[in-house]
């Protein structure tokens, strides 16, 4: 059993940003106003402990008023709004898997991946660095659509495999965060805390990448509908928002294909980033002309000239430092850390390009 692989989890943040865009954004009216279809009610997920059978009829033989309500739910929500609750549920678990991906790998750097529970010697951290808590009532909702229409095949399968060593994982590092008594007689709390993630971690990972690379194939088509469907509704400045935040995710693809990250950027190829970065550019050009046009702003009910709040200047700023820093030939000092004209500092501006782009056209 190996540890999971911190270049490949590295790589797994190209699927959380471009998960992300695809979650929350909207745009589909022609007004630009946007329409969040209401997510099934947690109450009626299924309990994955229950012991009731799945043809919907109880141990006598009754039919089961749970499985009635789960039908009835799906058979009041028209087919299109049932797929986008669907996928946005999927997306979310997608979302939970990197950053818990990361969690793992924090916990791996303080505890040793072994059986037995023991501290890295000289880690310089905590028991509790970099540990978050979750609420693991997302796998409960992932299991609930999985056995919904539309079918997701691959999602649907990988979803039922992967439920419980997540909710596992989930629910011990939320232990974890919340413990302050963990090193009591000799670490008992610890060492339970550490079966269970020994335990989970390899066949999480191994579900997780497999999970993020099915629904990035299903995103990339998404987006491309979308965004297709922003310039039929004349929202030029949605689109080009939308569109300047694929570029970039393009981009950070193509490092992470190329095994690229800050600690080796030198060795980046810039051949294939140059037509990215200029229709990154051409695509950052039209979003400030079509924001300078009170009409176009109008028409996608914007109060703001400045949406995006000059953070797809930033991004196209990003870009320009990482191709001026592989030109340098230069390696970066501290690859650890964002620095201007590294991976993670296009990583960085583009969650923040994200998150205000999900904020000015989704909610």
């Amino acid at each position: 059993m190996n540890k999971p692989h911190p270049s490949r989890r590295r790589a797994s943040l190209a699927a959380l940003l471009f998960a992300l865009l695809l979650a929350l954004s909207g745009c589909s009216e022609q007004d630009g106003t946007t329409t969040k279809p209401d997510e099934p009610s947690k109450s009626q997920a299924s309990d994955p402990a229950d012991t009731t059978p799945t043809d919907g009829t109880t141990s006598d033989g009754d039919t089961d008023p749970a499985d009635d309500t789960a039908s009835s739910a799906q058979d009041e929500i028209d087919p299109e709004t049932m797929d986008l609750i669907k996928y946005n549920i999927y997306v979310e678990m997608n979302n939970y898997m990197v950053d818990m991906l990361d969690t793992i790998d924090s916990y791996y750097t303080v505890v040793e991946f072994a059986d037995e529970f023991a501290f890295v010697p000289d880690s310089g951290y905590d028991y509790k660095y970099d540990i978050s808590p979750y609420d693991s009532s997302i796998v409960d909702d992932a299991l609930m659509v999985a056995e919904m229409e539309p079918a997701y095949e691959t999602l649907d399968t990988l979803t039922l495999e992967i439920a419980e060593p997540m909710r596992t994982l989930m629910d011990t590092f939320s232990d974890i965060y919340s413990c302050s008594d963990f090193a009591d007689n000799q670490y008992a709390k610890a060492k339970e805390f550490h079966s269970a993630v020994q335990a989970n971690a390899v066949s999480f990972a191994d579900l997780a990448y497999q999970y993020m690379d099915a629904i990035s194939v299903m995103g990339r088509e998404r987006t491309e509908e979308e965004e297709q469907s922003m310039l039929e509704n004349g929202q030029i400045i949605c689109y080009n928002a939308s569109h300047a935040i694929t570029v970039a995710r393009e981009i950070l693809d193509e490092c992470y294909a190329q095994d690229v990250y800050d600690d080796n950027i030198e060795t980046l190829d810039l051949t294939p980033i140059r037509p990215l970065y200029d229709e990154l550019v051409a695509t950052v050009n039209a979003f400030n002309e079509a924001t300078a046009d009170n009409n176009q702003l109008m028409q996608e009910s914007l109060s703001s000239s400045t949406p995006m709040y000059g953070l797809l200047d930033s991004l196209v700023q990003a870009v320009d430092w990482m191709i001026q820093q592989v030109e340098s030939g230069t390696p970066i000092q501290d690859p650890g850390l964002e620095y201007l004209g590294g991976i993670i500092h296009i990583e960085v501006v583009l969650s923040d390009c994200i998150d205000q782009y999900n904020s000015v056209f989704t909610e």
